[in-house]
């Protein structure tokens, strides 16, 4: 068989694997307004900042938040199987709990800085994306030598409010944790 063969055979066998039923409504909304702004000639860069704008944003704009946050003992998994017998995991329940506080910024272009001084993060950075409406980063240590903890941050904007969790492990795993937090508009 040829190669052109294969390929066309392939293309046919997912097209008809797919069904227009499947498709969600935000999942259609999306496909027949990206099929108008390929009509239209517009960039992506434009798309996504109409995206935004639509989304109770103002492109550009920068903003400040500052909130608290709660951590909590998270959990870990490890499978039962022989595999992994040999592994123990005891999450230290006595360190890194309790609440604090934290800053955010969103420049105009989305980027997400920002961090935490005290409390059980401690010295900590975020550096992240926003793209209006949902907002990811990492949290890493200010000084990498005090294996604090790191980890992700996960948030929904809402006009002046943020709010979200995080994932967060000590340097060494021992210490799992689990943060929700919420920041307002300075």
């Amino acid at each position: 068989m040829n190669r052109a063969w294969i390929a066309g055979l392939l293309v046919v066998a997912t097209v008809a694997g797919c069904k227009k039923s499947e498709l969600t409504e935000e999942d259609r909304a999306a496909k027949g307004s990206a099929a108008a702004a390929a009509a239209a000639g517009t960039t992506a860069a434009s798309a996504d900042a109409g995206g935004a704008a639509e989304a109770g944003t103002s492109a550009g704009t920068a903003k400040s938040f500052a909130g608290k946050y709660a951590v909590s003992a998270g959990s870990m998994y490890v499978p039962e199987n022989k595999d992994w017998a040999a592994v123990k995991f005891k999450n230290d329940e006595s360190k890194m709990l309790g609440e604090g506080e934290l800053t955010i910024a969103i420049d105009a272009s989305g980027r997400v800085s920002g961090g935490s001084e005290a409390g059980p993060l401690g010295a900590a950075v975020l550096d992240g994306k926003s793209d209006g409406t949902t907002l990811m980063a990492t949290v890493r240590r200010k000084d990498p030598s005090d294996e604090g903890l790191t980890g992700t941050l996960q948030a929904k904007v809402a006009g002046d409010t943020i709010e979200g969790t995080m994932n967060l492990a000590e340097s060494n795993a021992a210490v799992v944790r689990f943060a929700r937090f919420q920041a307002k508009k300075k």
